[in-house]
């Protein structure tokens, strides 16, 4: 046999055998909702839903490294009561934050984290002012901004006005950490998206995985599943960019590269936000591509989206992934 029929075998054979692990979500299936398009969006952005991988000891405590804390994976998958590994790194939780309101609002740190870095699947909120986070969340009410998984637009309309002042004040007040660490590649590890959105590398083994074109897309997967899985609060990701990337975006990010405007002039000289402007550093590759295509296909229509509408206007695919790789690799702090 070939070794090119050996590496399909094998790469068939790992497929199998993670497909078996998977199995129909539980709890969520009654809240998925349709995703919304975010018009122009590469798939790799915006993956719909995959499947769940079976819960292995669902009812078995687990601990983390530096926590007295322990909860069984049910617990911690738990859309209505977030883990919260390690409480002395921030101030109390309010309830909407921690706990939710049932039956249609998820607790905010179930996806955000106690953290507020977020996953690539969701966003980073630490480093937002307060100010920004409302009007976010009053956009996603009157849907003026889309959030492609259709989550924030219905939950966002089920909070009352000092809800979103609570929720978003306490985003407001968590210390930014840098999570995103940002690699250029020829080839990333096969990969499968579970229910969560979440892209994960085939084997669980990136040494044993086999490999695959990047084909001008940005892969963010974590560096350490199970810390990930358990939604540790400074879990860490790799995003692996096209080779050139970096230098390239840093170029439209500096200068505008003749086809837009220099992101210094609105989100300041250190791309940390401004009183007009949100930080755009450090943040997740695909969020901020899914964001640039809201921006440029018409899924963020709000107030503040009038100043970015012409600043996109020219740019290609390429240069959205080169300007959020380039993005990712900055430190937020």
């Amino acid at each position: 046999m070939s070794q090119s029929k050996i590496a399909m075998s094998k790469t068939k054979a790992a497929i199998s055998k993670f497909t078996l692990l998977l199995a129909t979500s539980v709890g969520l299936s009654s809240l998925a909702i349709a995703d919304n398009v975010i018009n122009g969006a590469p798939s790799w952005s915006t993956p719909s839903r995959g499947q769940a991988a079976e819960i292995v000891e669902a009812n078995t405590l687990k601990t983390v490294s530096g926590s007295a804390k322990s909860y069984t994976q049910a617990q911690i998958d738990d859309k209505f009561s977030a883990p919260d590994w390690l409480p002395q790194q921030h101030q109390a939780m309010p309830t909407i934050v921690q706990f939710g309101k049932k039956p249609k609002v998820w607790a905010c740190a179930s996806c955000h984290l106690a953290s507020g870095t977020g996953h690539p699947e969701s966003a980073t909120l630490a480093g937002l002012s307060s100010s920004y986070i409302q009007s976010q969340m009053k956009a996603f009410a009157d849907d003026t901004r889309l959030d492609y998984s259709g989550h924030m637009n219905r939950m966002a309309k089920e909070l009352t006005e000092q809800e979103i002042i609570d929720v978003s004040d306490w985003f407001a007040s968590l210390t930014t950490n840098k999570i995103v660490n940002v690699k250029e590649v020829s080839e990333v590890a096969q990969t499968l998206i579970d229910d969560t959105r979440m892209r994960l590398v085939v084997n669980q083994s990136i040494s044993q995985s086999t490999t695959e074109d990047i084909a001008g897309r940005i892969i963010e997967i974590p560096q350490d599943r199970n810390q990930t899985q358990k939604r540790h609060p400074n879990s860490q990701f790799n995003s692996y960019v096209p080779l050139g990337s970096l230098a390239r975006g840093k170029t439209i990010v500096e200068t505008g590269g003749g086809k837009s405007t220099p992101c210094f002039a609105c989100h300041g000289t250190n791309l940390k936000g401004s009183s007009i402007a949100p930080s755009i550093a450090g943040n997740f590759g695909i969020y901020t591509v899914r964001q640039l295509h809201g921006f440029k296909g018409g899924s963020r229509t709000g107030a503040q989206s009038a100043l970015m509408t012409p600043v996109v206007a020219q740019l290609t695919d390429a240069d959205i992934v080169d300007i959020a790789a380039y993005l990712s690799s900055l430190s937020p702090q």
